[in-house]
């Protein structure tokens, strides 16, 4: 597989406009927002406290201090709002030939955004995920691997019942700011929904990790204000997250997992699809295509994710190997070293 690099000014404007957009989203607490460090078990957290955010939740979770936060929230304290600017933007990029969602799917990601579902680490999981890797990557990724007509939105629990914030209202309020139409499709009566669904079809699912295999159909996830779907193999995909762009209106900040765990935790979930799934071979382009991104540009990340997931147990190598004798030779060697 050959993929088409991205000229360096076009990378270069993609990291520019994930910059302008971490500093948009601080900036929104407003002037005279106060950003407050605190210490637990022996890590320091970020929070920031402002007019916006009196009430219930005083204080608004930004995340784990890390360089690049610190850097934001720098760049907060003097941001300008700049949305015109980043729109022409996200209009070159688009034109430049990097993925774009359709227009509900941007709405929606809009309205997670705003609410602040990625700043409280649920992350963009799935196809719509994968569309992001391209200008996070430097490379034009395959049209036919980047097409779907649903979004999967995911969060550990773990970190939905550790986190101290949360959405103001219930996950299908927020939804329908972005379309009013959509509706919980009910699971183990009406009083529980980890999938919410438009007339026409359009799904957005949230799904959570799996403790083990007598999970409950359901989880509550109290940070998002919904139920979910638990999954096997997830925590390994939500185990390292970053922020990328998506290329809708003047950019939307989201997270999702990192692209040589996507590409890892693909290779197993295409085996565990029926034979007659059409999303098992899409699966197996979408790792097929990181791959070959990684091994130019980071293949220890992709060696580390590999070796990590083949050392989880049988459970894990099995459904990896069958899926790794399927790929071309120089993709296997991506992966193996």
């Amino acid at each position: 597989m050959t993929l088409p690099r991205l000229p360096l000014a076009i990378h270069t404007n993609v990291a520019e406009l994930l910059d302008q957009l971490r500093a948009a989203q601080l900036a929104e607490f407003g002037d005279g927002a106060s950003f407050l460090r605190r210490e637990r078990k022996g890590r320091f957290y970020w929070y920031v406290r402002s007019r916006q955010t009196q009430g219930d939740r005083p204080e608004r979770y930004l995340g784990p201090e890390t360089p690049e936060l610190l850097e934001t929230i720098e760049s907060a304290k003097a941001a300008k709002t700049a949305a015109g600017d980043r729109r022409l933007l996200v209009r070159s990029l688009r034109a430049a030939g990097l993925h774009a969602p359709d227009d509900r799917t941007g709405r929606t990601l809009k309205a997670m955004a705003r609410a602040g579902v990625f700043r409280l680490r649920a992350a963009v999981v799935g196809t719509v995920a994968f569309q992001t890797y391209g200008s996070a990557l430097g490379f034009v990724l395959p049209s036919q691997a980047v097409r779907t007509g649903d979004l999967d939105i995911a969060q550990d629990r773990g970190i939905s019942v550790t986190i101290d914030d949360g959405l103001d209202r219930p996950f299908l309020d927020m939804l329908r700011t972005a379309d009013p139409t959509f509706s919980p499709v009910p699971k183990l009566g009406p009083s529980k929904s980890a999938t919410y669904r438009t007339p026409d079809g359009y799904a957005v699912d949230v799904l959570t990790t799996s403790r083990h295999a007598g999970d409950e159909e359901t989880s509550r996830l109290d940070a998002l204000n919904t139920d979910a779907t638990p999954l096997r193999f997830l925590d390994f995909l939500l185990r390292e997250t970053v922020e990328t762009v998506v290329l809708y209106d003047d950019g939307v900040l989201v997270r999702v997992p990192t692209p040589a765990r996507y590409a890892v935790h693909k290779l197993i979930v295409s085996r565990k699809r029926g034979q007659a799934n059409p999303k098992r071979r899409k699966d197996l382009e979408q790792a097929q295509a990181l791959i070959h991104a990684l091994a130019h540009d980071d293949p220890f990340a992709l060696r580390e994710a590999y070796a990590e997931a083949r050392g989880r147990g049988e459970a894990w190598r099995e459904p990896l190997d069958q899926a790794v004798s399927l790929l071309p030779s120089e993709a296997r060697a991506a992966l193996e070293g």
